[in-house]
């Protein structure tokens, strides 16, 4: 037990001690670009400690509270317990598991059905700034990413913030919890209002949409005026995550 409090002092504040109940165990859960991640057990409820590091290119801590917190009532939210300026303390289903590689017919329309009523919901907040991102990261990235970045940008510069909606911005395999109650969404931090298209291709990524499935989010989609609006934006978004990368490299190097 004098080993537990230690190893809770070291690595929990103070004020998530005296905030839970006593802590009966805790477990290392893994480390993700920047925050790390631990399960904290007491007698009556599992908790999730998630301890900020350095925020990432493109991430806002502060619009990722906002997010959760106007999102509470939606059953594949993680529920809110404490928000400091150190990480964020989140309610736990004890028998969450992370994705495995396919959903069944059920969680997949749970999924696609919680996306949508994401993009539904009502969020006064300026719309995301793609243009100022992207030169963002090309600044941190380098000169030698100064051509994809004008590629990305004679994509985005013709979008009307117009058709923003509140979207995730960062869905995998990776941010979906699997609960006995359904699917769990996590890890908001790069949340905002931003193009919905970004969210559909990657649920394109993560499931394979069937027709039906995305004549499905096509219903919620923007017009982009191309002719074939997937591949141009899976391209864009390829094309983003390859600059981000090189911003997080270079972000880390400083």
């Amino acid at each position: 037990m004098t080993d537990l409090r230690h190893h809770l002092s070291a690595i929990l504040p103070q004020a998530v001690r005296d905030h839970l109940p006593p802590i009966q165990s805790m477990q290392f859960l893994g480390q993700g670009s920047r925050n790390r991640h631990w399960r904290l057990h007491t007698a009556e409820q599992v908790y999730i400690w998630r301890e900020f590091g350095v925020t990432p290119p493109g991430a806002n801590r502060q619009l990722e509270l906002k997010v959760l917190e106007t999102l509470q009532p939606k059953p594949w939210v993680p529920r809110l317990e404490l928000c400091l300026p150190e990480g964020v303390l989140f309610v736990a289903d004890a028998n969450a598991e992370p994705m495995q590689d396919t959903l069944n017919p059920h969680q997949r329309q749970q999924l696609l059905h919680a996306v949508v009523t994401l993009w539904q919901h009502p969020f006064d907040v300026a719309p995301n700034d793609y243009v100022q991102l992207i030169h963002d990261y090309a600044v941190l990235a380098g000169p030698s990413y100064d051509a994809l970045a004008e590629q990305l940008l004679a994509i985005c510069c013709h979008w009307n913030t117009k058709d923003f909606c509140l979207i995730h911005q960062d869905l995998h395999p990776g941010n979906l919890l699997i609960t006995d109650q359904g699917i769990q969404l996590i890890d908001w931090e790069y949340a905002v209002r931003g193009n919905p298209w970004i969210d559909a291709v990657a649920l394109q990524r993560m499931l394979g949409l069937s027709p039906a499935e995305r004549q499905l989010l096509e219903t919620r989609l923007p017009d982009l005026g191309c002719n074939d609006p997937w591949q141009v934006m899976g391209h864009w978004l390829t094309q983003l995550d390859s600059l981000w990368q090189a911003a997080q490299k270079a972000q880390s190097v400083v």
